[in-house]
């Protein structure tokens, strides 16, 4: 509820009363800028805080405090018998303020560094904000176990000591580095020490923390190509020459990256279930990624994406754990395996970098909060989190069958579907040439259904335009009516453009 003073002068004084924001502090700043704009001019009575309190509905020692601070602060003046003022404001703020009213009625495009157009054009926030249906990258928050998880979140609260409460060490906190190893032991076969992880707020901080500690700007990365849009774009915002590698059959095509690349700083891949084709890295093309990187002195950076999830045949090993070189930098996330929000991953180096990614931690954005470090670990340790990901394996082939089958029964005249083995989507190829898969996603989402294009992923690689269609989030009863929406939209998408 939006309470707005009358008369002219106090005509966008609006205050919002239903805002988390305390009222006083929208009636201080609000009056603050009307000052320094020049809307409240030098020697302009204020209304008495009885009658400002009465026009928005606020009590009156809210608005004889907000004067009193503006007192303090010089920007009004308190007349004894007469009443409060306007304070006569510097020329130089006074101008800043008018200057910055004028120019936000001007489009500030043209002002803009390549750099800020850069990162307000990627595509690597599309539709965050919203979960629908055949989300990309979603799991199953309809299965997530919240009582588990709040007795985990409580325990931390009841038995903490102060030090939780702090900023903790830089590279996250023992009990959960201990979990974690334990768990990359058990799953992925990877041997390694806690003093070798790093707790990050999820994989792109990971990343983050790679390209500012080991690159220089100019350096060469390969990357995976359709691959991780945030990465790509992350990397060439610092300057770093990326260079797109496609994928065939076995994943990474590593020959294709010699022949016409110039040797790589770092590689980037997905080897567990390649972002988004969804193609498994064989083993021997993950033994030429080791040899390559092992005689050139490269980085391979592993993002373990969606390696939890495989429906067929036992996981291969990470390609960490086949590394005897130290090459291997091993990125891993909680986004997927519990939820989006927690803002937790890890980073997995070798010893001899654990200083300086910790140290880049601090620099970066600190740690992630000790709070949920420790409720996580108290997850992992009581054996909640193996537990829900065996019941998420078992939820996803399900979803995963039922909406290959759904598509098969209602959409098989306009998809052609990629066999899904692992993960949390499958890639459904668009059998109609010519067409604009942003287009048709677009016109999907506009029903209520959500996916993703396959050429956003894309960056010189051209392929046959497809749609990403997550099935983790996909409730299991609304799969079959959200396929037959979603064969609908782009049935009437296609006869629009047939006509058109």
């Amino acid at each position: 509820m939006v309470k707005k003073t009358g008369g002219a002068l106090f005509s966008t004084l609006n205050i919002n009363v239903s805002s988390d924001t305390p009222l006083y502090r929208q009636l201080e700043t609000k009056l603050r800028r009307l000052i320094l704009d020049g809307e409240l001019v030098a020697k302009t009575r204020m209304p008495a805080t009885r009658q400002l309190a009465a026009d928005l509905g606020i009590s009156r020692l809210t608005v004889k405090n907000v004067y009193e601070q503006l007192i303090a602060e010089g920007f009004l003046c308190a007349k004894q018998g007469s009443g409060t003022y306007v304070e006569p404001v510097q020329s130089s703020e006074l101008h800043s303020g008018v200057v910055a009213r004028k120019q936000r009625k001007v489009s500030p495009i043209a002002a803009l560094s390549p750099r800020t157009v850069s990162i307000g054009a990627s595509k690597a926030t599309t539709r965050l904000d919203r979960v629908r249906a055949f989300r990309p990258g979603i799991p199953a928050l309809d299965l997530f176990p919240r009582r588990a998880w709040l007795d985990a979140c409580s325990r931390v609260l009841r038995t903490s000591s102060d030090d939780f409460l702090g900023y903790g060490p830089s590279s996250g906190l023992e009990d959960l580095k201990q979990a974690i190893a334990e768990h990359v032991l058990d799953h992925r076969g990877i041997k390694c020490s806690s003093k070798q992880i790093i707790i990050t707020s999820g994989a792109q901080q990971a990343f983050s923390l790679i390209a500012i500690t080991l690159l220089e700007a100019e350096d060469v990365v390969w990357m995976e190509d359709p691959g991780h849009i945030a990465i790509r774009d992350s990397m060439r915002l610092l300057g770093i020459n990326v260079r797109s590698v496609p994928i065939d059959d076995e994943g990474f095509s590593i020959d294709d990256a010699i022949r016409h690349h110039p040797p790589g700083s770092a590689l980037f891949t997905t080897p567990s279930h390649q972002h988004p084709l969804g193609v498994v890295m064989s083993l021997q093309r993950r033994l030429s990624l080791l040899d390559y990187a092992s005689q050139t002195g490269s980085w391979i950076v592993e993002d373990d994406y969606d390696s939890e999830f495989h429906y067929t045949d036992r996981a291969l090993p990470a390609l960490q754990a086949l590394d005897n070189d130290g090459r291997v930098l091993y990125v891993g996330s909680f986004s997927k395996s519990l939820f989006p929000a927690l803002r937790l991953g890890y980073l997995i180096c070798p010893l001899g970098l654990a200083q300086s990614f910790a140290a880049a931690q601090t620099l970066l954005s600190q740690n992630v909060s000790l709070l949920q470090q420790k409720a996580l670990a108290n997850f992992m340790l009581d054996g909640n989190f193996n537990a829900h990901i065996r019941k998420m394996r078992v939820a996803y082939r399900r979803r995963r069958d039922k909406l290959i089958l759904t598509l098969e029964q209602h959409a098989s005249d306009l998809f052609e579907q990629e066999p899904c083995h692992a993960g949390m989507h499958l890639v459904a190829w668009i059998k109609a040439s010519g067409v604009s898969d942003s287009e048709v996603a677009e016109c999907v989402w506009a029903t209520g259904v959500d996916c993703l294009p396959l050429s956003i992923f894309c960056d010189t690689q051209r392929l046959r335009p497809g749609l990403i269609l997550g099935f983790a989030c996909a409730v299991d009863e609304k799969i079959e009516p959200y396929v037959i929406r979603l064969a609908e939209a782009v049935r009437h998408f296609l006869t629009d453009q047939a006509v058109s």
